[in-house]
């Protein structure tokens, strides 16, 4: 759950860009392409770059341990807001949510210029939704999906580590919102990045929004049974949290229909028992190819004009291998690692305000230090002349909130005594 970048016809239009179409693009853009869809996989064109060599996992894939870090390679070829971006991509050892060893991408920005002792500070970068296609990887985008947020960190001297979640970018399938498979990702990618020799601390603090969210706080969940050394709190904005009230949300408000078709083949990834044709209506089925090569802009689009019965089957939220997979991957309502730093804007309608305001008092109530922060207006992600969304408006707080856990001083609370 990230940007929803704009994005049956108009085939001229794609066939006329530079970039060959892959037969997956093709037939998936043939899908319900109206205006809107047809905006949107020009957009995603113009800012993929080549799938080179590099995201071809080794195969078969010889075990190893979570994170060991399997090949990296610098590339110059990013451009974040008019800015020309050296980053070094990793390939590295993850897991499925069943413990197979799995090969996962990312991405590792460091500060120009030599590490300061003790090495770079580390954010690691738990991105929101980009779709389930192995080009929704952040690290196969130009802009690098959420650039600009990463180059704040960047510029006040510290490093992002930022895992594509595996399944994007490499060979494999998604498991959309699955808390364990994405633990190992970003952990799995924090290590990896220790040993690409980029003079890395190893004092880490990890940022998570929308989907990203919900990963922060599962990874939070597992550092008190298995923590990872030099991890200083988590900052999580507008988390997808309460997956059965979050998807109710999305299933029931216009043009925010194409969350529902990721959720439920991502869902189908990790538990083979659940089928989108139970959950989703025949029209919504039928336009599934979409989500194999089209990422999140493209799939809001084709969904558009799918909402509430016209998109999901009476009752799929009782499917009980469904319900199981969304009860068992909702986070936020046990105790985690400390401190939690909670942002949620008022006018976010992919994330209610009301699921972060629970997620809060549960983590209150748990004795976790949560300082927990509400802004007015803004909404889940940014839209350009519409509205700004919760991690760009609330980016002041995050960059200071950081700073005083790198710093060393204690953690503010807003939980009652």
């Amino acid at each position: 759950m990230n940007s929803l970048r704009f994005g049956v016809s108009a085939l001229l239009v794609a066939v006329s860009l530079t970039v060959p179409l892959s037969a997956a693009s093709a037939q998936a853009e043939s899908v319900n392409c109206n205006a809107q869809c047809q905006l949107a996989w020009q957009q995603q064109r113009a800012d993929a770059l080549p799938r080179t060599a590099f995201y071809g996992a080794p195969a078969p894939l010889p075990w190893a341990p979570l994170g060991q870090l399997i090949r990296d390679q610098t590339v110059s070829a990013y451009q974040v807001q008019g800015r020309a971006i050296t980053a070094t991509r990793i390939m590295y050892h993850s897991r499925t949510s069943t413990g197979r060893d799995i090969a996962a991408t990312g991405v590792l920005l460091v500060p120009p210029g030599t590490p300061p002792a003790g090495g770079w500070p580390v954010v690691v970068d738990a991105h929101g939704s980009s779709g389930i296609g192995s080009d929704c990887a952040p690290s196969l985008m130009r802009d690098l999906y959420h650039g600009g947020q990463m180059l704040r960190f960047v510029d006040m001297g510290w490093a992002v580590v930022a895992p594509d979640y595996a399944g994007l970018g490499t060979n494999g399938r998604v498991e959309f919102l699955n808390l364990a498979a994405e633990a190992s990702d970003v952990i799995g990618a924090l290590r990896a990045s220790l040993q690409a020799g980029a003079g890395l601390s190893h004092r880490w603090v990890l940022w998570g929004h929308s989907q990203g969210g919900g990963a922060a706080l599962g990874v939070a969940e597992r550092q008190l049974a298995q923590p990872e050394p030099g991890y200083l709190g988590a900052v999580v904005t507008a988390p997808a949290a309460d997956l059965f009230h979050v998807v109710s949300s999305l299933a029931s408000f216009p043009g925010l229909g194409g969350f529902l078709p990721l959720v439920a083949k991502g869902a189908a990834e990790s538990d083979p028992r659940i089928s989108p044709r139970r959950l989703l209506t025949r029209q919504a089925v039928q336009r599934l190819q979409v989500t194999r090569a089209g990422c999140l802009g493209v799939v809001t689009a084709v969904y558009s004009d799918l909402t509430g019965p016209s998109l999901v089957r009476p009752g799929y939220l009782d499917d009980p291998q469904f319900a199981g997979y969304l009860a068992r991957n909702s986070t936020g309502s046990h105790a985690v690692a400390g401190p939690v730093l909670l942002l949620q804007g008022d006018a976010d309608v992919v994330v209610p305000e009301s699921v972060s305001s629970q997620v809060a008092a549960n983590l209150c109530q748990a004795d976790v230090t949560v300082d927990y922060r509400t802004f007015p207006g803004l909404g889940h992600d940014t839209i350009p002349g519409q509205i700004t969304g919760i991690d760009d408006g609330a980016m002041s707080d995050i960059l200071s909130w950081i700073t005083g856990r790198f710093a060393g001083r204690p953690a503010p609370s807003t939980c009652s005594s």
